[in-house]
C-alpha cells in the first residue's frame, strides 16, 4: 500500500489521520501532518472515502451532473419549445463579434472559460459548438448562432 500523502510505499502498519477534515492513509512520516483518526468497523487493509464523495472525478458528485440537451431529438433541436438550428455561418459570426470586442482568442477563451483551442477550431469552422457553448458564445459575444429552423428553409425556396 503506498502513502495518499507522499506515495511512498508503506512497510508495516499504514496510519489512518484525519487532515482538514478528511481521512487518509497514510506512512509513519506523514502521519505528524494530521491528528490520529479511527475508521470504524474497517480492517487497516481496507479504506473508502469519507461519506459525500461521489464516484465521479474530481470529488465532485456524480448525481450534479445535468444534461443541457433535451434527451429526445437531435443536438441541433429545440431551445424553449422552438425548433433551431445551429448557422451555418457561425465561424464568421464568431470571430467578426470577437474582433469587434478587441479581444483574442486567448482573452475570448479565459473570459467563457474554454481553452483558447477550441476558440480557433470554432472559428475555422473545424468544430461545431455544443448548445451550452453556443450559449456562452451567444450570451458573451451578445450574437444569435441558432436561428428558428423555417427562416433556414424559407432561405432555400429563394433560389
Amino acid at each position: 500500500m503506498n502513502c495518499e500523502l507522499c506515495g511512498s510505499g508503506i512497510r508495516g502498519e499504514s496510519q489512518a489521520v484525519n487532515i482538514d477534515g478528511g481521512i487518509f492513509r497514510v506512512c509513519n512520516s506523514c502521519a505528524r501532518l494530521g491528528t490520529p483518526a479511527r475508521v470504524p468497523g474497517r480492517p487497516s487493509h481496507s479504506f473508502s472515502r469519507p461519506s459525500g464523495y461521489g464516484s465521479s472525478r474530481f470529488g465532485r458528485p456524480s448525481s450534479s451532473r445535468t444534461s443541457t440537451r433535451p434527451s429526445n431529438g437531435p443536438p441541433s433541436a429545440s431551445f424553449e419549445d422552438q425548433q433551431v438550428e445551429l448557422t451555418s455561418d457561425f465561424p464568421k459570426i464568431i470571430k467578426s463579434a470577437r474582433e469587434l470586442l478587441g479581444l483574442s482568442q486567448d482573452e475570448l477563451g479565459m473570459k467563457i472559460n474554454e481553452k483558447p483551442s477550441v476558440i480557433s477550431h470554432l472559428e475555422t469552422g473545424s468544430m461545431k459548438p455544443d448548445d451550452a457553448l453556443a450559449r456562452k458564445l451567444e450570451h458573451y459575444l451578445k450574437i444569435q448562432l441558432f436561428i428558428p429552423t423555417e427562416e433556414i428553409e424559407g432561405e432555400g425556396e429563394t433560389s
